[in-house]
């Protein structure tokens, strides 16, 4: 599967185990539940880990990630893709009279 993530979107892969997560172009940032490293990729660079756990890919700036797993070739494609919003809107409560 490959991913087209644009400047901070975030995609969600349930079950991570034995995928391998590429970096095709940009920068992305990889990290798994319950694990304290940051895995930085950058074009060309690939990651992938045994455990069970769910992986969160952060696109440091436009990007594409291709998903494979190694071990029979299959292209990957459950996952969740998520939009953030990089600038969330505060809301200013209005002025009170006589304040």
């Amino acid at each position: 599967m490959m991913l087209k993530l644009a400047h901070r979107d975030l995609h969600s892969l349930p079950d991570a185990a034995g995928v391998q997560i590429r970096c095709q172009s940009g920068s992305i940032w990889v990290t798994l539940d319950h694990d304290t490293r940051d895995i930085v990729l950058d074009p060309g660079q690939s990651f992938s880990t045994p455990e069970h756990r769910r992986a969160i890919i952060f696109a440091l700036e436009p990007a594409r990630v291709s998903l494979e797993d190694p071990r029979d070739g299959r292209v990957v494609g459950a996952g969740v893709p998520q939009r953030t919003n990089p600038t969330p809107h505060l809301q200013t409560p209005p002025a009170t009279a006589g304040a």
